[in-house]
Order: structure tokens, then sequence, then C-alpha cells
């Protein structure tokens, strides 16, 4: 089981996604941006303990996914939130399989300092506003239980001071999106042109595919199932099918769109020293030298030494980095 996720059902129908929208509310502090959590009670069939944002489905009286965000923060926790304070940020799909499936936008909803929760609705037990960082350091710590949205939304805001830089780090891009693409490079490589990273509009980022007929994908990024969508029926038309998952490190536009594979598809994932700790799913970690356990083309895991910082120094990436030597068969 994914990390507070109800169990894939194995061979059950692809349930059709609810549109939903939550509000990510930054209160200013001395500490810089403080985020609103909520934790849902135990007693919920879904999501039980978890903490996440304020938010749910569009309900049909909603004019549109912002006021679904506005109605639901103000209903879970007496917050009022202005129209004009909202920010686009994300989007985010409930990987297939699931019992229960969400095709969720997310907004940055500022308010002023001081801001509390003045009401509890049934669907909160529990709330705390914490900066982005110490609210990943409470989740490496155990005590905190969050979701993959809510550890990469963490994540993509920490060193953000102010609103300009939280609509500069959201904005989309002006370029056409596009759709996924996927180039073969070898008989045992292909890149993978990933729309939605990290789950911003009009984002990019490459991910790979190695193998013959049992493939490795590497750096999913795309949280919405388009690029898994994708994979899948290049897969298909080469008579091949998806081994697992490798992360070369915990950045938001390299492992947000792991739980498609993790959780929709119940496929296994490796990553670098460390990782276990901030990953909202289950983790092989893999150290220098060690071959992954999956796939039909021998991958290795490569590590450089981080520096006092923690980096590694050739890249300056998070320490639990990696990378992946392809060893070609017959080499």
């Amino acid at each position: 089981m994914t990390e507070g996720r109800p169990e894939r059902r194995r061979g059950a129908d692809v349930v059709p996604p609810v549109p939903a929208a939550t509000a990510v509310l930054l209160r200013p502090s001395a500490a810089g941006f403080q985020v609103l959590l909520t934790r849902r009670p135990s007693t919920m069939q879904f999501g039980p303990d978890i903490h996440v944002f304020p938010g749910g489905r569009i309900d049909p009286g909603d004019a549109d996914a912002v006021a679904a965000a506005i109605r639901e923060t103000r209903e879970e926790t007496g917050i009022v939130v202005d129209r004009e304070s909202l920010v686009p940020m994300t989007r985010w799909v409930t990987p297939p399989r699931l019992p229960h499936r969400y095709d969720v936008r997310f907004f940055a909803a500022f308010v002023a300092p001081g801001t509390e929760v003045s009401e509890v609705s049934p669907e909160v037990v529990d709330s705390a506003w914490l900066t982005p960082a110490a609210a990943l350091d409470v989740k490496r710590l155990g005590d905190m239980i969050l979701w993959l949205p809510t550890v990469v939304t963490l994540q993509q805001l920490l060193g953000l001071a102010d609103r300009r830089a939280v609509e500069q780090a959201f904005a989309p891009s002006s370029e056409p999106m596009g759709r996924p693409g996927i180039e073969v490079v070898s008989p045992i490589l292909a890149t993978v042109r990933q729309p939605w990273a990290g789950g911003i509009e009009g984002r990019t980022a490459v991910g790979r595919i190695v193998g013959r007929r049992r493939l490795v994908v590497i750096d999913p990024s795309d949280p919405t199932g388009e690029t898994t969508d994708a994979i899948l029926a290049w897969a298909r038309e080469r008579d091949a099918e998806l081994a697992g998952v490798a992360v070369t490190d915990l950045d938001p536009e390299r492992h947000a769109g792991v739980e498609m594979f993790a959780a929709g598809l119940g496929l296994p994932v490796v990553a670098g020293p460390g990782a276990s700790r901030i990953a909202p799913y289950p983790v092989t970690e893999l150290g220098d030298g060690e071959k992954l356990p999956f796939g039909d083309v021998p991958i290795f895991a490569r590590a450089a030494a981080p520096d006092a910082t923690g980096r590694r120094p050739e890249t300056g990436r998070r320490s639990e980095a990696l990378s992946y030597e392809i060893v070609e068969p017959g080499s």
C-alpha cells in the first residue's frame, strides 16, 4: 500500500476522476510563509489521519474550481478567502485503479498574518500552521502522514517569500504545452517529453524509458496521468510491459508522477539513500554500484559523495541524488 492511500484494486475498472479543488493557505510569519495543514479523522473511509490542504469536489453550485476552493476552505476551517487572493498552482489526478479518484486544481490563497481556523467541520480533527520546511521535517520524522501532492507542493514552496515569487514559481509557460512525446534513442533507450511537469501547466520535463520487454521508467514528472497513458500505449505497441520506476532525486520535477506508477499500477520504485524519509510512497533505497532489481537491461546506481552542504558537488543536486548507468547488452 502506498502510504495513506487505499489499497489498489487489482483488475478493477478505472473510476473516472471527479473534478475537485484545493486551497493552499499561505500566512505570513516571522519565519516566512506558513501553510495550513488539516488532519482528517481516523474514521474517514478515504484518507484517514492524513494531513491535507483544505479542499474537495466541485459541486454543481460552484461557478468554477476557484469557487469550490473558496467554499471548501470556508466549510472546513471557517476562513474566508477572496477570489482575488488565489493564484493557480498545479493539477493532480488520483492514480487509476484506486477506489476514489479526483482531478484536482491547486490554488495558493494568501491570508492575513494571524489568521486562525475559526470553525472545524466533521472532516477536520486538527490543524497546524507550519512553514513548508517545518512540515517536511515533521514528515521526515514520521510524525505526519502526507500524500505526494502535499509533499511536492511543500517542496515547490520552499524559499518563496512573497506573492510575486509564488506567481513566478507556478506561472505557466507562454509556449504551447503539447502532448507527451516519446523518442527512441537506441534499441534499449527512449526519452519521454512530459507535460505538466511537477503538476504545473506549461512546464515540461524529460524522463527516460530503459529496456526491451521489461521497461524501467526514470524520473516520472507528470501527475495528471497524460504521460503515463502515453507510456503504457507505447509499451503495448512493442509488446512490452512496465517493470518499475527509478528516481534520480526527489526534486518535484523528477518524482511528481511516481504515484501514477506506484499506486496506480502497483510498480516498485527505487531511489537514493534517505529517499524513503520524505517520499510518501514505498521506496527501495539503492547505494552506489547497486543494480536495479527489475527490468531486462542492467542498470546500476551511481552516486558521488555529497559536500558539506549535503549537495552532490558535480551537480548541486539533492543529497539522495543518484545517476543511473545503463549497460548495453554484450558490452
